[in-house]
């Protein structure tokens, strides 16, 4: 009986090649498991780097633009769609930025006065209503004051500015039309010269509303680098490291490309799937939901492989005594 097992094992030993102890051979077997979670781990951070390149790299969050913005915009530029901004340099968006901010402080203060509040020592009686001159060229006033019957009550001007100088020049151009200031303005003296109101609304909180929905657009020289190499980064990591495979004797050549191929189709699935979270708003979920999809798939392919050998040598080891017989 035990000549008869052991010559059953060295049977099953010499049909797959295995040398060394049953301890040897499951050091070598986690050796490899471990050395494909480490990799299946850096192409999913590299998948992840990945979609957040293709999703912050001139990207303008239309999520963080307020039906007001959005009206400001169309009322600075005519005709101009918010996302042709991504054909602008970091110097030609400054003053995008600066005509997009004034006018969105003349539809702030409208809203403001439309809405009942105090704006300086303005309040809408019954029947007026606060409107904004269509052309974004209008000389002299950017507010109008209406009574019921469309008659002009009160003409005013709306300075988006913490710059005094621009104030007085306002003043001197037009005498005649009071001038609404931001926070900043009036900290800076502006309260001091006549025909000036305040708004209570700061300076500093709408520039920083009005960038915020496309900041990726101010990156600097080295960010647009990296977000021009980092959508091909998991493929360049997947070509190295089995051609390195392949020059170290490793593997095959077919080997190597058979599994730079499947892991490329891993990593390609990852990205797809952030890219999808990201189309649907889903921020910075994006970037897990990457990484989720490619350790996911490794770790059912790993699982699937080892139900399967299990079973395949299950089978064979319950047909090998027949055959010795």
């Amino acid at each position: 009986m035990d000549a008869q097992i052991v010559r059953l094992a060295d049977e099953y030993r010499s049909r797959y090649h295995q040398t060394g102890s049953v301890k040897e051979n499951l050091r070598r077997l986690y050796d490899e498991y471990v050395k494909r979670r480490q990799q299946a781990v850096l192409d999913a951070a590299a998948a992840a780097g990945a979609v957040y390149a293709l999703f912050h790299a001139d990207y303008i969050d239309t999520s963080k633009i307020t039906p007001q913005m959005e009206e400001a915009f169309r009322l600075a530029f005519p005709g101009k769609d918010i996302s042709s901004l991504r054909e602008y340099s970091p110097e030609q968006l400054e003053g995008i930025v600066s005509a997009w901010k004034g006018k969105y402080f003349e539809v702030l203060v409208r809203d403001k006065l439309n809405s009942g509040d105090w704006v300086g020592d303005i309040h809408l009686e019954p029947g007026q209503v606060a409107v904004l001159a269509e052309s974004p060229t209008q000389p002299g006033w950017d507010l109008q004051i209406l009574n019921h019957d469309g008659s002009v009550a009160q003409e005013l001007q709306a300075k988006a500015t913490e710059s005094l100088s621009y104030v007085k020049e306002a003043l001197e151009k037009y005498p005649d039309i009071h001038v609404i200031v931001t926070d900043e303005a009036l900290q800076n003296g502006a309260d001091a010269l006549g025909g000036v109101m305040g708004s209570e609304i700061s300076d500093d909180a709408i520039t920083e509303q009005i960038i915020e929905p496309m900041k990726s657009l101010f990156d600097t020289t080295w960010e647009n680098l990296c977000e021009t190499v980092l959508p091909i980064l998991p493929f360049v990591l997947i070509i190295g490291s089995e051609g390195k495979a392949y020059l170290v004797g490793k593997k095959s050549a077919e080997q190597a490309l058979s599994s730079a191929i499947e892991r490329g189709i891993k990593s390609g699935a990852a990205i797809g799937v952030g890219a999808i979270v990201a189309l649907m708003n889903g921020g910075l979920l994006r970037l897990p939901a990457s990484m989720l999809t490619r350790l996911g798939i490794e770790r059912y392919q790993i699982l699937r492989k080892v139900a399967q050998r299990m079973e395949q040598r299950i089978q064979e080891i319950r047909a090998l005594p027949a055959r010795c017989v």
